[in-house]
């Protein structure tokens, strides 16, 4: 019995000395208020949670972090002068990370020089330095996010107009079917401008919040005779993610 337990002790403590292969904890989308970026040349702009456009960049870079893998270099931010860029990421529970670019440094002839380490960063969490090997965060902090567009565009917007409009004829049965809205296809009907049969989609809102995500499929005419009839519904269920992205427009 005796060596059993001495045994079980050993087993223990040897695993207990593995480290862990994640590089921090979690983050989730939706305990994050906002995410702002500053340039030390110009230029900031805040990223909210409660913005559905901007929520999406927040997830991608959230997504980004999670995926990181730890770097066994100093993780003292050691550029003397202000970084180029610093993403702030300020979390529902008051808590503040900080996230910045990772220097290399040398001296030579009491001179000391630091350069970007590329693919780099340093994440502080609880005045806590952790250093993060991620190539998408690196280039995103440095540029990428003054690509991210601003609100939705014209036909995002004509879309969501002409979708409302139809979707009041639609019984009351899919009421959770309005989210990322599209327009697929208008024919005109034997060429008539007056005339069409229309073809349009959506997915349900409550698959946003970790549910399954279905899309809904429309088809219906638009005459000034009969005027808005209902042709056909199905519902194709749990699409993946990225069908559920390509619907919102947010990948190709």
């Amino acid at each position: 019995m005796k060596k059993i337990i001495i045994f079980i002790l050993m087993f223990t403590g040897f695993f207990a000395q593995i480290p862990s292969t994640k590089a921090i904890s979690p983050l989730v989308t939706h305990d994050i208020n906002f995410i702002k970026i500053n340039r030390s040349s110009g230029g900031s702009r805040v990223f909210k949670e409660t913005d559905g456009y901007e929520e999406v960049v927040i997830n991608k870079v959230v997504n980004w972090i999670n995926a990181t893998s730890s770097v066994k270099e100093t993780t003292k931010p050691e550029n003397h002068k202000t970084p180029i860029a610093v993403l702030k990421i300020q979390m529902k529970n008051g808590d503040v990370l900080i996230i910045q670019p990772a220097y290399n440094c040398i001296t030579e002839k009491q001179t000391k020089k630091c350069l970007l380490a590329d693919g780099e960063v340093i994440l502080t969490r609880n005045h806590k330095n952790i250093r993060l090997k991620s190539i998408e965060l690196f280039d995103w902090l440095l540029v990428g996010w003054k690509n991210e567009s601003v609100g939705a565009s014209k036909e995002e917007l004509l879309d969501e107009t002409l979708y409302q409009r139809y979707f009041n004829y639609i019984d009351k049965s899919y009421p959770d079917f309005f989210m990322c809205p599209n327009i697929d296809k208008i024919e005109r009907i034997n060429g008539d401008g007056r005339r069409h049969v229309i073809h349009m989609s959506a997915l349900n809102f409550s698959g946003h919040h970790a549910g399954p995500l279905h899309r809904i499929h429309i088809t219906l005419t638009d005459t000034p005779e009969n005027g808005v009839k209902i042709n056909n519904i199905t519902i194709q269920k749990n699409i993946s993610g990225k069908e559920g992205r390509i619907q919102c427009r947010r990948e190709n």
